[in-house]
């Protein structure tokens, strides 16, 4: 799923975080984590893939809790400006553990705050949360042996919701809007039950 998404549909997640919509966090985490550890991992490609996986976290965790530090207006897409968060993050981890392994070096043991302890803890917790639910995602997309079903429930997770996007992988786009938005419907309620029988979900 990483990579196949749209400026807009990212602008999409932006807005629905402005205006409060908790959903979007984890469809924000969804789209962009494993494509923006990957580009950033590349960029630290001798650096420990914890600190990394930190730096990238961060930024999002950073992000969702408060979306006003991107504007739109700059052009820059969400993605990139991730990315250049994610970066800044990892460049600054790995001052601190430089700093770290001196102290030690200089006292021997390591000395951690309590803040610094609960913010491990919470990155972890959250990290946990990011691979359940992609764990999740890919479980039900294995359910899904029609390719058209898997294209239209990987759009419903990264958030897509303009008709003509699903019609256009059902293959309907020649058909009136409101037919257009009847089939896209039918299609998403059988996907859903199909994952649900498959959950033992009645």
């Amino acid at each position: 799923m990483a990579g196949h998404y749209s400026s807009e549909q990212m602008l999409s997640l932006h807005e629905r975080l402005i205006e409060g919509d908790r959903t979007a966090s984890e469809e924000v985490a969804v789209m962009l984590l494993s494509q923006l550890t990957k580009e950033v991992t590349h960029k630290f490609p001798h650096t420990d893939e914890q600190i990394v996986s930190d730096g990238v976290v961060d930024a999002i965790l950073d992000y969702c809790s408060k979306p006003q530090m991107f504007d739109p207006n700059f052009k820059v897409p969400l993605d990139r400006f991730l990315r250049h968060a994610a970066t800044q993050n990892v460049l600054n981890l790995i001052q601190s553990e430089k700093r770290r392994k001196i102290r030690e070096g200089k006292y021997g043991m390591r000395q951690l705050d309590d803040a610094v302890e609960l913010g491990v803890e919470a990155r972890n917790i959250l990290q946990e949360e990011i691979q359940a639910r992609m764990q999740g995602i890919a479980k039900e997309l294995e359910v899904l042996d029609n390719p058209v079903d898997r294209k239209i429930r990987e759009l419903v997770v990264q958030g897509e919701r303009r008709t003509e996007v699903f019609a256009k992988v059902l293959g309907i786009a020649q058909l009136p809007t409101e037919e257009q938005r009847r089939e896209v419907k039918r299609a998403k309620d059988r996907i859903d039950k199909k994952i649900s029988r498959h959950k033992g979900v009645k």
